[in-house]
Order: C-alpha cells, then sequence, then structure tokens
C-alpha cells in the first residue's frame, strides 16, 4: 500500500473516530495487504483478489479473528 493513500488520509483529517474503531480499520486494512502480497507471491501475475480474501480469512482465523485481547471473555 503506498504510504499516501485514501484510507491514511481519512484517518489523519477525523481524528474523532473512536479508537476501537480505528484500530480494527487499521489492523483490516494491514491484514488485507499483507493477504494480497501473500497471493502475489505464491501465485505472481495470477494471484486475484479472491485469492487474497481467501488468505485474509486463514489470516484472522489463525490469529484469533482480533486484533485486541479485550474482546476476549473473561
Amino acid at each position: 500500500m503506498k504510504a499516501d493513500n485514501p484510507f491514511d488520509q481519512h484517518l489523519e483529517i477525523n481524528k474523532q473516530i473512536p479508537s476501537e474503531i480505528r484500530d480494527a480499520a487499521v489492523f483490516v486494512t494491514d491484514t488485507l495487504d499483507i493477504a494480497w502480497k501473500s497471493a502475489q507471491a505464491v501465485f505472481g501475475s495470477g494471484a486475484t483478489t479472491h485469492a487474497a480474501l481467501e488468505i485474509y480469512d486463514r489470516i484472522v482465523s489463525r490469529a484469533g479473528g482480533s486484533n485486541d485481547s479485550s474482546d476476549s471473555p473473561g
């Protein structure tokens, strides 16, 4: 992902976004970026957004589905 992009610009401009939403959005965006790069590494020019989303789902599943342990009961 480019350093200067609409997502980061939006976060910079909209400081009032609750931290829980901001953190979740950053987690999803960063994880999607990693999943896309992974799909490209494995499938080369045959990488598809579908493959990246499948990889994303596996990453999130493996990571426990959240980047915030406060979601856990107890």
